[in-house]
């Protein structure tokens, strides 16, 4: 196996953990905590297809994306939270 592919299996693992744990904190706690093993399972998706040919660039694109938009709703967030009353 090469270090590439261990390191993609690893992170699948990674990723089916978060699912487990987040189904259990869901089943056991709040269903506030919903969204995590929805998000472990994108993720898993996402990992796993990283093998195929040309999706590690497309998964590089989406990166990008997501950080765009997660840095504007930081920036929004701290918006609401310190504004003037």
């Amino acid at each position: 196996m090469s270090s590439e592919k261990v390191i993609v299996y690893l992170t699948s693992l990674v990723a089916i953990g978060i699912i487990v744990v987040g189904l259990l904190a869901t089943l056991l706690h709040s269903t506030v905590l919903a969204p995590i093993p929805i998000l472990g399972v994108i993720l898993a998706i996402l990992i796993l297809l990283t093998n195929k040919g040309n999706f590690a660039h497309k998964i590089e694109n989406l990166e990008k994306i997501m950080f765009f938009i997660t840095f504007i709703v930081i920036i929004c967030s701290f918006i609401l939270l310190y504004k003037p009353m």
